[in-house]
């Protein structure tokens, strides 16, 4: 039998000496190997302490999947595992997507993923001060494209990765089809606010790209999520992962 990993919490994320969760829910337990089945819709139920990171890596080791989060905090940040604080107050924190996504790429050139240059991180913040934001992570094919503006489609931009705007997800350009969504989730804004977080992040996304399966419900959830339904998408999101993580209350109880 799995291993148990109680996942405690004392408080939000706020609370910066517990460094466990990014919610405040009542104390439950699960098989973490779950959360690494979930993957990134998981993250705001794991313990960033010491102990809870340590006890993920090693239900992803047992569970021999590709990207350990041991891999992600070596080939991100250049760091082991013994070595991070999990408060994250360090200078390798990403400040920006794009720095994120490079991070990212280079977990995925470790594994030796085909073009990983053009595995992109992307967040869409419309209500970021409700303390939201919709993540997803795609292949991009081109990385010179021209597309209608994500917030006033009247504007037509040409992007390249030194843009701001090109890390934002875009079902087509002018050229036809482009990104394909391999993980997506509505998240507390502090998700990737300490490099711990941000660490699981990249872990959980790598593995789901490395299984190759195709979340194309992304483009209805972000026509909700742009039209101002924002926290329909958030509850549907966590009461089907609530029930499969055997959590009674989620994380868009507290919006």
């Amino acid at each position: 039998m799995k291993r148990l990993i109680q996942m405690v919490v004392a408080g939000s994320l706020i609370a910066a000496a517990t460094a466990c969760q990014l919610i405040e829910v009542p104390i439950l337990t699960f098989y973490s190997i779950k959360g690494i089945e979930v993957g990134v819709p998981s993250m705001p139920y794991y313990c960033y302490s010491k102990a809870g990171l340590e006890g993920l890596n090693r239900e992803m080791e047992e569970a021999g999947v590709p990207v350990t989060l041991a891999d992600a905090f070596n080939a991100a940040y250049g760091e082991t595992l013994s070595e991070i604080d999990p408060d994250g107050r360090t200078g390798k924190i990403n400040i920006n997507m794009k720095q994120a996504t490079r991070s990212f790429q280079k977990i995925l050139k470790a594994k030796k993923v085909p073009n990983a240059g053009h595995y992109i991180l992307t967040i869409i913040d419309t209500a970021r001060d409700q303390g939201l934001i919709l993540f997803a992570a795609v292949y991009r094919p081109r990385l010179l494209i021209t597309v209608p503006a994500k917030y006033d489609p009247s504007i037509i931009q040409t992007l390249n990765p030194e843009n701001p705007d090109f890390y934002l997800p875009y079902q087509n350009d002018d050229k036809g089809r482009l990104d394909t969504v391999y993980e997506w989730a509505a998240l507390p804004v502090q998700s990737y606010h300490r490099h711990s977080h941000q660490a699981v992040l990249f872990a959980l996304t790598a593995n789901k790209i490395l299984e190759k399966k195709q979340k194309p419900e992304y483009w209805n959830e972000e026509k909700k999520w742009l039209a101002g339904d924002y926290m329909s998408v958030a509850r549907e999101q966590d009461k089907i992962y609530c029930e499969f993580l055997g959590i009674e209350e989620g994380f868009s109880e507290e919006f």
